[in-house]
């Protein structure tokens, strides 16, 4: 059986490849009607002649393309003041309190299942020393019967919830 890591990869690789396929001839085409091979090469030509000049001009070009963001930004963020949108949280506010009541219902039946067993345990131990008695009258008898009886219903009890 794969893996859900490999067939997620596998997805992922045959996707990337028809896109690849379907992206190719188009690529080649705006390659060959924009002679872009050679202008690439021309290029690095004259970066490989003037070295510093292209390192001016790129970090020029990505000053002024900082500088224009910071603009744009503050500008946009001056005239635009964005509110949260708080409809959207209390929409999920029943949710919420489904989760809550949930959790809240899940510590309830944890308390009741611990209160349980913690019966069951004294019960237990009473019929322990009930049983050690080496001379029993007609009241402990009866007393060991209806405590062994409440006992199994507590193991029932606790066996139906697990």
């Amino acid at each position: 059986m794969k893996s859900l890591k490999k067939t997620l990869r596998e997805c992922r690789l045959r996707t990337h490849e028809k896109i690849r396929a379907w992206l190719k001839p188009r690529m080649e085409s705006i390659g060959i009607r924009f002679r872009l091979a050679a202008r690439i090469r021309l290029a690095n030509r004259i970066a490989g002649k003037h070295p510093r000049r292209t390192f001016g001009c790129v970090v020029g070009l990505l000053l002024v393309a900082l500088a224009g963001n910071i603009a744009f930004t503050s500008l946009y963020a001056g005239s635009h003041q964005d509110k949260p949108d708080v409809s959207m949280i209390a929409s999920l506010a029943p949710v919420f309190d489904g989760f809550h009541k949930i959790h809240a219902g899940k510590t309830v039946q944890r308390n009741t299942l611990q209160e349980l067993a913690d019966k069951g345990v004294a019960i237990k131990r009473e019929l322990d020393s009930l049983i050690r008695i080496p001379v029993k009258t007609h009241a402990d008898s009866i007393r060991i019967i209806r405590q062994y009886n409440r006992l199994e219903v507590i193991v029932k009890s606790l066996k139906n919830q697990r």
